[in-house]
């Protein structure tokens, strides 16, 4: 999903939608997109999916970028946190 693409569907520029999104949300697009697919990220990791599956289900094309945005947010690495939840 990209902004380019939100503001198509609703017909709106793009720096409106961001700042409409974000007066009512208090978080930018981009944050609220990512703070989504880790959420998502951590259910399909906990059911035992593996951490290279839930990276391409989540929307990352990318999974060095997978890691470093599920640590930042999480606190420890994907593959830990499937190893914790199992437990």
């Amino acid at each position: 999903i990209t902004i380019e693409q939100l503001a198509g569907q609703f017909y709106l520029s793009e720096s409106y939608i961001c700042r409409i999104f974000k007066s009512t949300t208090g978080m930018t697009i981009n944050k609220y997109i990512t703070a989504r697919r880790i959420s998502i990220a951590k259910s399909l990791l906990a059911d035992g999916m593996s951490v290279n599956e839930v990276c391409e289900r989540c929307g990352y094309n990318d999974y060095s970028n997978f890691v470093k945005s599920f640590t930042k947010s999480v606190g420890i690495s994907p593959k830990k946190y499937a190893q914790c939840s199992i437990l």
